[in-house]
């Protein structure tokens, strides 16, 4: 019965040491991983820095094209609000003189009717 107890304790030293292997393989493994992780954050993190500078300035660009362009259309719109009041004030003197001259030409072609009408009567 003492052969079968040592056996048993040998047995179980091996089985414990096997597990202590595969467990020291597992976390060698582990700490590889880890350290390519450590070294890619590493990497994305060199590259990502100069890229967000980048991106700003490009922000940056971008926003001061925009108000370039706001400012174009702000002198647009103020135009085009003069051009409309021109338009109407033209539109307006010209409207007043066609009456007008209308109105001459009516009252002329009405008094040399009764001009005609009247030499016709004498």
């Amino acid at each position: 019965m003492e052969i079968f107890v040592e056996v048993a304790r040998g047995a179980l030293f091996i089985a414990i040491a096997i597990a202590f292997l595969l467990l020291a393989y597992t976390f060698l493994r582990l700490a590889r991983i880890f350290s390519t992780t450590e070294q890619t954050i590493k990497e994305v993190s060199r590259e990502l820095v100069p890229l967000v500078g980048k991106t700003h300035v490009t922000v940056d660009n971008i926003n001061s094209q925009l108000s370039q362009l706001d400012t174009a259309v702000g002198d647009v719109t103020d135009i085009t609000g003069e051009l409309d009041q021109t338009t109407t004030a033209i539109t307006q003197s010209i409207r007043g003189g066609v009456i007008k001259v209308s109105a001459a030409a009516s009252g002329v072609s009405r008094g040399i009717g009764e001009f005609f009408r009247g030499r016709e009567a004498r």
